[in-house]
């Protein structure tokens, strides 16, 4: 997957500071790039602008030659996962495998073979035996993973993790340095937003990425 940020500029409100100022960057499957500055320079807007979250004022982000524009919410959520500094905000479901069909069985596509499917996914995140936990009410660390395999459940090309480490202990980190690096080194992309230097410094990182006034240093 190619994704190509053009001449990228958003700002929250019209009279406010530029956030991200006529920003440009490409990003490739198969590469790992991790994205820092200082808190409040942009990186989580640049992430959920990638997403199609929020939409910039000007420029334009291409997906393989596509703008986003012109593909839907759906789609691009089939291609691009994104994990939440805090992953209560993805989880809503009354238990742990009700969280992962729900997206098939909105869509009539939960059949036996993707139930199946599903619970190899508990095992590959550590999450066996607590299918029938409230998510809520789980750790950080096991919160996390979840949200992680809701994600990958849509088997996407692409992954945005913003601060996956703020609230996960060692166990949690090592499985995250562990997946991170698997899912690149298989042909999958993802940007890393950070200020865990310890963290990214176990990640087989491609690129770095610098957001400072408003453009990528």
């Amino acid at each position: 997957m190619d994704i190509k940020i053009n001449n990228l500029t958003f700002s929250y409100k019209k009279k406010s500071p530029l956030v991200l100022d006529n920003l440009s960057a490409e990003l490739t499957s198969g590469k790992l790039y991790a994205l820092i500055g200082k808190n409040g320079s942009g990186k989580t807007t640049l992430g959920k602008l990638v997403l199609g979250l929020i939409k910039p004022q000007s420029g334009e982000i291409l997906f393989d030659g596509k703008n986003i524009k012109r593909v839907s919410a759906g789609k691009r959520a089939e291609r691009i996962g994104y994990l939440f500094q805090n992953p209560d905000l993805q989880l809503f479901a009354p238990s742990v495998f009700e969280e992962l069909c729900f997206p098939f069985e909105l869509k009539k596509q939960l059949t036996d073979e993707k139930k199946e499917e599903l619970k190899r996914l508990l095992v590959t995140f550590h999450l066996e035996g607590t299918e029938n936990r409230f998510p809520l009410t789980m750790s950080g660390g096991e919160k996390q993973r979840l949200a992680l395999a809701t994600v990958m459940s849509r088997n996407v090309e692409f992954l945005i993790f913003d601060e996956p480490t703020s609230a996960i202990d060692e166990a949690g980190r090592a499985f995250m340095v562990e997946f991170i690096n698997g899912f690149v080194d298989k042909g999958g992309g993802a940007i890393v937003i950070s200020h865990d230097e310890e963290f990214l410094s176990k990640l087989k990182i491609d690129k770095t990425l610098r957001l400072e006034g408003g453009k990528l240093l």
